[in-house]
C-alpha cells in the first residue's frame, strides 16, 4: 500500500518519521532534512529513500520511473525454519 500525503513538507517529515506504524519515508527535500529522515529513522528501523538534496526531473523515464523506484518499493526478507532434528 503506498499512501500520498500532502501537506506542509517538514511538519509532516517529523510526524510520519517518528511514527512506530509507518514503515518506510521516501523524502526528496533538502540535504539537511534527507540527513534528518535517515538519522531520526534509525531509532525504529525504518526504511527510507533521501535526495540529499539533488534535484530529480519527475517528467523524466529515468528519474520519474522505473527500475530505481521498484527497487526502493521492494522489500525482500527470508525465513528460517529448521525441520527435523
Amino acid at each position: 500500500m503506498v499512501n500520498i500525503v500532502t501537506g506542509d513538507r517538514d511538519h509532516l517529515t517529523k510526524t510520519l518519521v517518528q511514527h512506530e506504524d509507518v514503515d518506510a519515508v521516501w523524502y526528496f527535500g533538502s540535504a539537511e532534512g534527507s540527513y534528518w529522515v535517515e538519522y531520526e529513522s534509525a531509532a525504529n528501523m525504518k526504511r527510507t529513500w533521501v535526495g540529499y538534496g539533488l534535484p530529480r526531473d519527475w517528467m523524466s523515464r529515468e528519474q520519474g520511473e522505473g527500475h530505481e523506484f521498484l527497487h526502493e518499493a521492494t522489500q525482500v526478507k527470508n525465513i528460517w525454519v529448521p525441520t527435523g532434528e
